[in-house]
């Protein structure tokens, strides 16, 4: 719960601090029994396969949209309390308005760890491409325009659970997790990467004032 806290802060600040630079950008969050998944054989993919996530910001908020794909955790780093790796395969992120599908095309690129905490795409990258929409909503009619954007997700275990343990197993392995999506211009995505290690930093001094992970 404190991770989630002081993600959706860091989240917030970014996403003020880019409002003027971004042509759009929206939230969401795991639905009731859904999950990103480790099943313990270097993978990890998203389930059920429909109505994984809910949006919860903007003219999207309540619409729901899913997650697909299998994606593989390379070879992982780990420098102090923080452990990364990079991510191959490609899936799919859609959002559905009740007529019309959202649909882009999605890679991870790396997944990093930090104690109870995990992000998918902690650099910020563009990672959705080829975004389609035929429909009329606002937000998802800015993203179309767009045609790329990038997503970051994050994850928590508690207890801890590694990321190799989450790579190797013993599994299977699942928890909620919640996402952010923008439309970057520059110095968008080196602002996001800022948010991102205040946000490490601020888990680092809270463990360590606590005493445990």
């Amino acid at each position: 719960m404190i991770f989630r806290n002081l993600l959706a802060s860091v989240t917030f600040l970014v996403l003020v601090l880019t409002a003027n630079r971004s042509a759009q950008a929206l939230d969401y969050s795991s639905t009731v029994n859904s999950f990103i998944s480790f099943p313990g054989d270097t993978t990890f993919s998203f389930s059920p396969t429909a109505d994984n996530f809910l949006v919860t910001t903007g003219s999207a908020s309540g619409l729901l949209g899913e997650i697909t794909g299998t994606f593989t955790i390379g070879t992982i780093t780990t420098n102090g309390t923080v452990s990364t790796a990079p991510v191959t395969g490609t899936g799919g992120f859609l959002i559905h308005d009740g007529a019309f599908t959202l649909s882009a095309s999605l890679v991870w690129i790396n997944v990093s760890q930090n104690g109870t905490g995990g992000v998918l795409n902690l650099d910020g990258s563009v990672n959705l491409t080829g975004i389609t929409y035929g429909g009329s909503n606002p937000d998802l009619m800015a993203l179309a325009s767009a045609g790329s954007a990038l997503n970051a997700l994050s994850f928590q275990f508690v207890p801890v659970v590694s990321l190799a343990t989450l790579r190797n197993g013993p599994g299977p392995n699942s928890t909620s997790f919640s996402g952010s999506v923008a439309v970057p211009e520059p110095g968008t995505a080196a602002l996001i990467v800022l948010g991102l290690g205040v946000l490490t930093a601020a888990m680092v001094r809270l463990r360590a004032k606590n005493g445990t992970d």
